[in-house]
């Protein structure tokens, strides 16, 4: 038995799109039904991931950088970050006017300029295109608890600035929603990563590194695929990605997930 681990932006579904291809659900329902164990891995909370691709059929889900486990609706892990510091890391980025939204499990919301300067930045067809896909960031009035990352706008030197305020107690990074230009910074729980789902899964179901298997496409993906037994890049993925993978594929609209889940044999 093998046990995959699959992100969903830029893997499982195409960038901009709201349709998964259909030989990527036939992957994973083959590769299933041959006995394998099928995981999405991605930096998404759990309410980010809806009934379009939860009713695809899998085992489970690592959500928010491997903060949150959950198999066949059991929850295994859901770590938060402390509510304090929340309120003062938002509360940072308030003072120097950057937008930003909470990510939790099951609470989201945005600080009131987030997509004004989304909009500034990116465009009206970026920001009706994030509307559409992720419709739970709503601006509101802003909750400190259950809150696993906060996700902001990146400006020059500021990600850098908040590492010195902050990266005693949490963990700052920068991220791509494609390829390798960073545009969203996140602070969160120190030390969290993709690779932490994968540790615990693989400890619940007894099985070696060797048995796992990691899809990926961007920077985000590489604690996953390099910690995994197998580690695959999309042939969309960041070159970043590439160059730590094992393999790459073929790009995520040409079969690339089919491709590669025959390639390793789980199909």
């Amino acid at each position: 038995m093998k046990i995959a681990f699959v992100d969903i932006d830029g893997t499982l579904l195409p960038i901009g799109s709201v349709k998964i291809p259909d030989s990527s659900i036939e992957a994973i329902h083959k590769a299933r039904k041959n006995g394998n164990l099928v995981f999405i891995n991605s930096g998404r909370c759990r309410l980010e991931i809806g009934d379009s691709i939860t009713n695809i059929g899998f085992d489970g889900l690592v959500c928010s950088n491997g903060l949150y486990v959950e198999e066949h609706g059991e929850v295994l892990r859901n770590v938060c970050m402390d509510e304090n510091l929340v309120k003062q890391a938002s509360d940072w980025l308030e003072e120097r006017k950057i937008g930003f939204f909470f990510e939790g499990q099951r609470v989201m919301c945005a600080s009131g300029s987030f997509y004004p300067q989304l909009l500034e930045r990116e465009g009206p067809e970026h920001v009706e295109g994030m509307k559409r896909a992720f419709p739970m960031i709503k601006e509101s009035e802003l909750y400190y608890k259950d809150i696993a990352k906060i996700n902001f706008l990146t400006v020059q030197g500021l990600t850098d600035e908040m590492r010195n305020a902050f990266g005693a107690v949490a963990l700052v990074n920068e991220w791509s929603t494609v390829g390798d230009k960073f545009s969203m910074g996140e602070i969160t729980v120190p030390n969290a990563s993709k690779a932490d789902g994968i540790k615990i899964l693989l400890e619940k179901h007894g099985l070696d590194r060797s048995c796992s298997l990691a899809f990926g496409d961007s920077s985000g993906d590489i604690a996953m695929v390099k910690y995994s037994g197998v580690g695959v890049a999309m042939g969309n993925a960041s070159d970043s990605l590439k160059e730590v993978a094992d393999y790459v594929t073929d790009d995520i609209n040409e079969d690339g997930l089919y491709n590669a889940f025959r390639h390793f044999g789980l199909i």
